[in-house]
């Protein structure tokens, strides 16, 4: 069985049966185009859409078209092009896979509210499975070139539907993530906006560092042009900087708004925060490559620093530059211990530690931003 039967052998558990209509209010009369309005309002009928906003899900409701498939008719077919990605609004399909022996095995029965085809999203291969109605079924479907539009216009929306399929890639080992990017640049990006989401919303949970990440990132991927880093070097940054301090949701929320001075227990659970993030993040392929860069980036320079008490260009050249734009954003966002500083103060105090602290090379970086003018804007 290949990852993408898999995958399709997973329903999505969004069923809403107290929200179906009779029976004969089911099928749109040939002919008739159903509106973006009513697809927007049977979107909403769907649990998993039904707390989304209005004007994100009027996004994907002018992507999608609304099809009915009478019972027996073959809605996808394996071995041929994977362009849609399809949603029930009611009926019943079967997945199903033909193997060598040419005997064909149902991998799932899916219905109102389920996701299937959402490899179509994710791979241009061609289908690995079939999809047949067991009933009479509405079915909204849109493209591929349209879901990756929805990416960018509506990422609240995007967010949860990538989650949703996240949820399926991971219990196929998440080789498709890896797959994908490699072959995808563009959903390689998704992903990263996606996580941004995600570390924005935890973020949350204290005042103090909301938005502190999504800066960090923002400075980070400026100092890295300016070094000249390549593309994919830049999106690996940015995929650090986000997730440089997901291992602190480890830490107590006491400890991290105490205003005074921590005692020693409570900073060493604070040390143990890049461990706990690379430990959460180890399975993932589609974010591997982060994990040195999130494991290192409180080393120093000087070899001072921890984990493991690096020195110099032994230290992740991403990880030296997420040391020095976590001290920039401490300092001129302030923290329940220190006062806020300028950033032209915050940059003179960053080159006191260069060479000990920090690479000398990207304090040279960040001071060339904020002598240009180029420093980004407090998001």
């Amino acid at each position: 069985m290949t990852a993408d039967a898999q995958v399709y052998g997973r329903g999505g558990g969004l069923h809403n049966d107290a929200c179906r209509p009779p029976k004969q209010a089911l099928y749109s009369t040939p002919g008739v185009h159903t509106t973006a309005a009513v697809i927007l309002d049977r979107l909403k009928e769907i649990s998993f859409f039904s707390d989304i906003p209005d004007h994100d899900l009027s996004q994907i409701a002018e992507i999608m078209v609304e099809k009915s498939y009478r019972k027996g008719a073959v809605i996808i077919e394996e071995r041929t092009e994977a362009e849609r990605f399809f949603i029930i609004y009611r009926g019943k399909i079967e997945i199903t896979k033909k193997f060598e022996s040419d005997e064909e095995f149902v991998l799932s029965v899916q219905s109102d509210g389920d996701f299937f085809g959402e490899m179509a999203l994710l791979d241009e291969r061609p289908r690995s499975a079939t999809a047949r109605a067991l009933e009479p079924t509405i079915v909204f479907e849109t493209s591929r070139k349209n879901f990756e539009t929805l990416l960018y216009k509506a990422p609240t929306l995007a967010y949860r539907i990538m989650r949703e399929l996240s949820s399926r890639l991971r219990e196929t080992g998440a080789l498709l993530v890896s797959h994908l990017q490699q072959r995808n640049r563009q959903l390689y990006r998704s992903h990263i906006d996606t996580i941004s989401v995600v570390v924005q919303a935890i973020e949350k949970r204290a005042a103090q560092t909301s938005g502190r990440t999504r800066r960090v990132a923002s400075v980070a991927k400026a100092i890295g042009k300016g070094m000249g880093l390549e593309e994919e070097q830049l999106m690996v940054l940015e995929l650090s900087a986000l997730l440089h301090d997901l291992g602190m949701l480890a830490v107590p929320e006491s400890v991290l708004a105490k205003p005074g001075p921590l005692a020693e227990r409570e900073l060493g659970a604070i040390r143990k925060h890049p461990q706990i993030g690379k430990e959460m993040i180890k399975d993932i392929p589609f974010l591997e490559k982060a994990i040195p860069e999130i494991f290192h980036h409180h080393e120093k320079f000087n070899g001072t620093g921890y984990p493991k008490g690096l020195a110099g260009t032994s230290i992740p050249l991403a990880s030296r530059i997420l040391a020095v734009v976590d001290a920039f954003e401490s300092m001129t966002n302030g923290t329940p211990y220190r006062d806020q500083l300028s950033a032209d103060r915050a940059i003179k105090e960053i080159r006191k530690e260069a060479g000990s602290q920090f690479d000398p090379e990207v304090v040279g970086a960040l001071e060339k931003l904020g002598s240009t003018g180029n420093l980004p804007a407090a998001e």
